[in-house]
């Protein structure tokens, strides 16, 4: 007799929370020039293809991991890194006077609580890919 499967439910919670927040990083891609008004200018394409890559291997791994996919929870344990990461590099640049903005529409502006605001649900993403049923998930 086959072992019962394990438990979904943190595995469901981090694909779909990674799944929201890859969509959220690729409508970062066209929020600062349509929305914010900056038009297309070169001072955004780094921090637009950080976006594309980020929102991307969210969105692979986040369908991944609702796969079973062992290699979804890697994927997702990468980008949610980054996710934490770009903000940090934004700001060490921004006070080097270089333009690197990550991230879609969050409707707050101080830099400080934008970044708590973003970072929780990346912060949880990294907790619920760390517990033992979501492995047990995606190694089943």
């Amino acid at each position: 007799m086959a072992p019962p499967r394990p438990r979904a439910g943190t595995a469901v919670a981090a694909g779909v929370l990674a799944v929201l927040g890859g969509l959220w990083f690729l409508t970062g891609i066209f929020w600062a020039s349509l929305v914010l008004g900056y038009g297309q200018l070169d001072l955004l394409v780094p921090g637009q293809i950080a976006d594309a890559v980020i929102g991307l291997l969210l969105l692979l791994g986040g369908v991944s991991v609702l796969a079973c996919s062992e290699a979804g929870r890697v994927l997702c344990l990468v980008a949610a890194v980054l996710a934490l990461v770009a903000p940090i590099v934004g700001w060490a640049l921004r006070y080097q006077r270089i333009l690197f903005l990550v991230g879609g529409p969050t409707g707050i502006d101080p830099d400080v609580l934008r970044g708590i605001v973003v970072a929780a649900p990346f912060v949880a993403l990294l907790v619920l890919l760390a517990l033992p049923a979501t492995r047990r998930w995606t190694r089943h």
